[in-house]
């Protein structure tokens, strides 16, 4: 698809001129990449869910608001699911600081804003792509995707927003659908954020645990079984090990 891209090294002063009502040379700050079909036809049904699905949450989050992670577990699967599948596109982190500054900025602001209103700009994607709240939203709901479920998304919308930044996001493991798959139901089996399997301690030791054995077990030939298989024996050793040291002390 044909798309525009906002170039890397001018990202910060374009969102500061926005967020001044500052004129903005387009033609030195962007990029046209790609071809085919234009992108830009797509965008405005997505803003119009996203806004209808923010107007169910309060006017103002603070920084660490729950609420937060509520939204993106219904926004992710708008993202996706209207988005076409183009990988140049998707992979491409300046296309989605154009979607994120030029198209999303007020709710990138809303949602990571705080009291301030003033996201932090590697929420845009500035400074760190995969800190995207856009690209973060897409990735969460692919990650999750089933289509042998009756609802394909299910999986997707599971989970509190620490556990999707922390515990995937931020992993190697976290590109790895079928462990991603396999690693949202252990841990939210019920559906439910609130009712977690493993404690904080002891999922951060998973992920430790989890890792170490990636450079030497390619999860990405696991099947979503087999990876389940996995998380249950890795999960019980993380809390061995965590209540071998607390009776150690």
């Amino acid at each position: 698809m044909r798309y525009v891209a906002l170039k890397s090294e001018h990202a910060l002063e374009t969102l500061e001129a926005l967020r001044q009502a500052e004129p903005v040379d387009e033609s030195r700050v962007l990029e046209f990449r790609g071809s085919g079909e234009d992108i830009e036809k797509d965008i405005p049904k997505i803003v119009e869910c996203l806004n209808k699905i923010k107007l169910r949450f309060p006017e103002r989050l603070s920084r660490r608001d729950p609420k937060g992670g509520e939204f993106e577990a219904q926004a992710c699967v708008e993202v996706h699911r209207r988005l076409p599948f183009d990988p140049q596109m998707l992979a491409d982190y300046e296309w989605w600081m154009w979607l994120a500054v030029f198209r999303f900025r007020e709710l990138v602001e809303w949602r990571h804003g705080g009291e301030t209103g003033r996201a932090a700009p590697a929420n845009f994607g500035i400074g760190n792509g995969s800190e995207n709240l856009l690209y973060r939203m897409w990735l969460r709901a692919d990650a999750g995707y089933d289509p042998t479920r009756s609802d394909p998304y299910e999986l997707a919308r599971r989970g509190d927003q620490d556990f999707w930044r922390s515990h995937v996001f931020r992993q190697g493991y976290g590109r790895c659908r079928s462990l991603v798959r396999a690693l949202i139901r252990y841990q939210f089996p019920d559906n439910s954020p609130e009712n977690p399997v493993l404690k904080t301690a002891e999922i951060r030791e998973l992920a430790k645990r989890l890792r170490r054995l990636h450079p030497n077990v390619v999860f990405e030939y696991l099947d979503e079984e087999s990876a389940y298989e996995l998380i249950v024996k890795e999960a019980e050793l993380a809390k061995r090990t965590l209540a071998g040291s607390v009776s150690g002390q």
